[in-house]
């Protein structure tokens, strides 16, 4: 914007022009007002909406670190279940087997088979 110098010792000779450049003057100084009022409100606004969608950035940020969290251990949990489900297949299977379940009674009762000897031995 173009500055007006403003000198004391000259006076102008009639008082309508002296009120014609006093009022530019005015003119002038109230836009420059205006105008820097006008970024003041603007990078206010800007400001405000910077700091609005880091706080909800944020907000998000937490609640997803929450739910991949959540997600991970419920993997995990569904891994050890799929495992657990696979032994339980495999047991239940097994105990179809006549042989499987002789083996079973033997070791767990310490049942022998006709004619078979059985020798306990220290430490088992």
């Amino acid at each position: 914007m173009m500055a007006v110098n403003k000198q004391s010792n000259i006076t102008p000779l009639n008082a309508k022009s002296a009120n014609q450049l006093n009022l530019e003057e005015r003119k002038m100084r109230y836009h420059q007002v205006v105008h820097l009022r006008r970024r003041v409100v603007l990078v206010a606004v800007m400001v405000i909406v910077t700091i609005f969608a880091m706080v909800n950035y944020h907000t998000q940020y937490v609640k997803y670190e929450a739910a991949s969290q959540s997600l991970e251990t419920a993997k995990s949990n569904l891994d050890k279940a799929n495992k657990t489900n696979a032994n339980l297949k495999q047991e239940v299977k097994d105990l179809g087997d006549n042989s499987y379940l002789e083996k079973l009674i033997r070791e767990k009762y310490m049942y022998s088979k006709d004619g078979e000897v059985v020798f306990n031995l220290p430490g088992e």
